[in-house]
C-alpha cells in the first residue's frame, strides 16, 4: 500500500512538472477621473500616453501622469525604496489617447523612448507588455527600444547615450 502513494505521488510531481506557467495577463489597476500626479500634480486623464502607478509598502497608491514621472519617482533612491509595485499601461491593449486599465508590471514592460508620439511631462515613455509590441511601435513611431534597468535618470533628461544597449528603431 505505501508503495502504491509513492507512486501516486511520483505522478503527481512529474505531471505538474511538464506544465508550463501560462503567460501572465495584463494586471488591472484604475485611473479614476479625479487622480492627479504625484509629481507635478497634472489630471492624468487630461494627457495622453502611457500612466504610472507605484504601490507603495504602506498600501498606499501614488499616481502619475506618465511613465516618464513614474520612473522620475522610483530612481529617486530614497522614493523608489518605498514602493513594492510598479506599474504601467500596456499600450498595445489601451488606447494612447484614453488609456484605460490594462497595466503590466513596470520590471517586466519593454519601453520606447523618443517616439514622436505625445505625452505629458515631454517626450514619451511608452510602455508594453511584449517586445514584438513594443517594436512594432517603434517601427512606425520611432525611438529605441528599453528595459526597465536601462532607464536612468540621465536619460530621462534627454541624454539618449544613457541607455546601455537599447536598441534604436526607425
Amino acid at each position: 500500500m505505501r508503495k502504491g502513494w509513492v507512486v501516486v505521488a511520483g505522478l503527481v510531481v512529474a505531471a505538474c512538472c511538464q506544465h508550463s506557467l501560462p503567460e501572465p495577463g495584463p494586471i488591472h489597476a484604475q485611473i479614476q477621473q479625479q487622480d492627479r500626479c504625484h509629481l507635478c500634480g497634472m489630471v492624468l486623464v487630461r494627457y495622453p500616453g502611457p500612466k504610472g502607478v507605484a504601490e507603495l509598502a504602506t498600501t498606499h497608491q501614488l499616481k502619475f501622469c506618465s511613465s516618464r514621472d513614474l520612473f522620475a519617482f522610483l530612481l529617486q533612491p530614497d522614493k523608489g525604496r518605498q514602493v513594492v509595485e510598479a506599474l504601467v499601461h500596456d499600450m498595445n491593449r489601451n488606447d494612447w489617447h484614453q488609456p484605460q486599465d490594462q497595466f503590466v508590471r513596470a520590471v517586466d514592460a519593454w519601453y520606447v523612448y523618443g517616439s514622436d508620439r505625445p505625452a505629458a511631462m515631454g517626450p514619451a515613455l511608452a510602455s508594453f507588455g511584449t517586445e514584438l509590441s513594443a517594436q512594432r511601435f517603434a517601427d512606425q513611431y520611432g525611438g529605441q527600444l528599453l528595459r526597465f534597468d536601462q532607464i536612468s535618470l540621465a536619460l530621462l533628461s534627454g541624454d539618449m547615450r544613457a541607455a546601455s544597449g537599447g536598441r534604436k528603431r526607425h
